[in-house]
């Protein structure tokens, strides 16, 4: 299978672990695109969010998203969690192979309280609520759904690189 390929889901779900498993084991190059912003801003996430807010972030994210998609094929995206807010980023999602990790929101919610992650939420309430309405944006630009079950990542990216094989 050519790609690219990218890997969705909710902050915590294993999205750039997996992804640097899956493009180590197919040889190809992993585009992690919250750094890819980053590292076009010159700001970290939560300075891109302090400075400009997440109207403009989410510009940042769509623009980065476009590149890597239109760029070398060989490539393995790990999409930041939100990047299926946006209806034209779903769309353009759509037509290339999209892997959604899919985990519990409670074991989520215990591996992203660092502070480097600026929409983690204040409570367990809005995170929830946030992953709950992201959910029928991921099942929608999925081409496999996984549920990681707080697997190895390993596991999962053993999964994906299976599913691949069997993919034409």
């Amino acid at each position: 299978m050519e790609g690219p390929l990218a890997i969705v889901g909710y902050m915590g779900s294993g999205k750039s672990t997996v992804g640097r498993t899956v493009a180590r084991e197919l040889d190809w190059e992993l585009v992690d695109l919250d750094q890819a912003v980053a590292d076009t801003a010159g700001l970290s996430i939560p300075e891109i969010f302090e400075s400009s807010g997440e109207p403009r972030f989410r510009d940042l994210e769509r623009q980065e998203l476009l590149r890597t998609l239109d760029g070398p094929p060989n490539t393995v995206i790990s999409c930041g969690g939100g990047v299926v807010i946006d209806p034209r980023n779903r769309a353009r999602l759509t037509q290339v192979p999209t892997v959604f990790l899919w985990e519990d929101a409670d074991v989520l919610y215990r591996r992203t309280r660092g502070p480097g992650r600026p929409l983690r939420g204040t409570s367990y309430e809005d995170f929830v609520r946030r992953y709950a309405e992201r959910l029928p944006y991921y099942l929608e630009v999925a081409s496999l759904q996984i549920e990681t079950n707080d697997r190895p990542s390993y596991r999962i990216a053993d999964e994906i690189l299976t599913w691949l094989q069997t993919t034409p």
